[in-house]
C-alpha cells in the first residue's frame, strides 16, 4: 500500500480580492487603446481600455459609475495578470474627499492641546 501524503509546496490561489473601482488585467496581453482621461465621469458600462490577448481584442468597461481616479497603463505597454490598470472613484466619496481637503482645519500641535499646570 503506498499512502497518499499532500506534498504540495504551492496552493493555486483560486481568485485575487479586488477593491471596488480596481480595473485590472484579466489576462496578460498588451494596451491597444486607452479610451479614458484622468478626472473624466464615466457610467457603468462604458470602455476604458482595450486590451490585446490571444489574438483577440478584449474592450475593458467599467463596472460602476464614478470618476477616473487615476491610469496606470500607456498605449503598447504590455501587462501581466491582475495589474491594475485603471483606478475608479465612486462619485459620492470624491465629493465627500474634496469637502474634507475644502473644510480641513489646522491640526493644533501637541504642546498646545496639553494644559499647563
Amino acid at each position: 500500500m503506498s499512502e497518499n501524503k499532500e506534498n504540495r509546496t504551492h496552493y493555486r490561489q483560486l481568485y485575487i480580492k479586488v477593491e471596488p473601482g480596481q480595473i485590472y488585467a484579466f489576462i496578460p496581453g498588451t494596451i491597444i487603446d486607452i479610451f479614458v482621461k484622468k478626472g473624466q465621469k464615466i457610467k457603468k458600462g462604458t470602455p476604458l481600455c482595450s486590451l490585446h490577448a490571444m489574438k483577440m481584442d478584449n474592450e475593458i468597461c467599467s463596472p460602476m459609475d464614478g470618476i477616473v481616479k487615476s491610469i496606470n497603463i500607456k498605449k503598447d505597454q504590455i501587462v501581466s495578470k491582475n495589474d491594475v490598470l485603471i483606478l475608479i472613484e465612486n462619485e459620492y466619496s470624491a465629493k465627500q474627499d474634496k469637502e474634507q481637503k475644502d473644510t480641513k482645519q489646522p491640526v493644533p500641535k501637541k504642546d498646545e492641546t496639553k494644559e499647563k499646570k
